[in-house]
């Protein structure tokens, strides 16, 4: 009895070390580590594709440009544009 005892033992330790050594087993404890996470705090920005301004559109060369633009016009009297 001892002696199967002592063989299931072995064979348990040796199963749990080699779970612990997987990529596999860390990945997915990550992975539900990550799910837990959102449920408690929600999605953070940055995994939701976060905020780029500079890749939004033509920049700030295009606002400024379209600035003076409108400057010019209001000099001139001409009414504002309107979209």
């Amino acid at each position: 009895m001892v002696f199967r005892m002592f063989w299931l033992r072995t064979f348990e330790v040796w199963l749990t070390a080699r779970l612990l050594a997987s990529p596999t087993f860390h990945r997915l404890v990550g992975r539900v580590h990550q799910k837990v996470q959102h449920l408690k705090h929600g999605v953070p920005p940055e995994e939701m594709g976060g905020t780029h301004r500079d890749n939004n559109g033509p920049g700030l060369s295009k606002f400024v440009e379209y600035f003076k633009e409108e400057i010019k016009d209001q000099l001139k009297g001409k009414p504002p544009n309107k979209f």
